[in-house]
């Protein structure tokens, strides 16, 4: 099975394994499903035991966490190991270093235009490098989208969207592709 037949019982578990803990919506927009979907599938992972639902927030546990990462293997496995995938993965830490020094920056003086303009910038950089990965994990596509959604939102004055944890900030969108990225290679995350 390929990347781009995904379906949608591992596009929302996967959801809401990276998010940690949200709503059915929340996870629709982050997978760019349908809520009647995403709905239905987090019903379906809390009867299989996958995941539990806490005031309408809804947190994977261990068993669902190891159907994800059995997903990953059966969509990804080939990939890992691809040159060209590593390759994308070396570009994305090397970027991945500018945003922690960018967001620390950000968060030192959240009045300093020059240091959301230093995160933007990263964050855009990055925008364009998933163009270059989105033709092997077509899903990749739904984080540029909610990449360009929260910059916008920045950049019309919501300094929130730079990094607060409880919505879809460009740090938290980037916590979870990097998280992303890890998995589909296999790799521990780092902690």
């Amino acid at each position: 099975m390929s990347p781009a037949e995904e379906d949608a019982t591992f596009l929302v578990l996967n959801g809401a394994h990276l998010k940690k803990m949200a709503t059915a919506d929340d996870i629709a927009a982050a997978v760019g499903l349908p809520r009647e979907v995403a709905v239905a599938e987090l019903a379906a992972a809390v009867e299989k035991g996958w995941a539990m639902s806490v005031d309408g927030r809804y947190l994977v546990v261990p068993d669902g966490t190891s159907a994800v990462h059995e997903y990953y293997a059966k969509f990804y496995g080939p990939l890992r190991g691809d040159a060209a995938i590593e390759g994308w993965f070396a570009r994305f830490e090397t970027l991945n270093d500018q945003f922690i020094r960018a967001v620390s920056d950000w968060q030192k003086n959240e009045e300093d235009e020059k240091a959301k303009a230093k995160v933007l910038k990263v964050v855009e950089r990055l925008i364009k490098a998933l163009g270059d990965i989105i033709s092997a994990i077509p899903r990749y596509e739904n984080y540029a989208r909610r990449f360009t959604v929260s910059v916008g939102r920045v950049d019309r004055g919501e300094r929130e969207y730079v990094c607060d944890p409880s919505i879809d900030s460009v740090h938290t969108i980037w916590f979870e592709l990097h998280e992303d990225i890890l998995s589909v290679l296999g790799r521990p995350r780092d902690v």
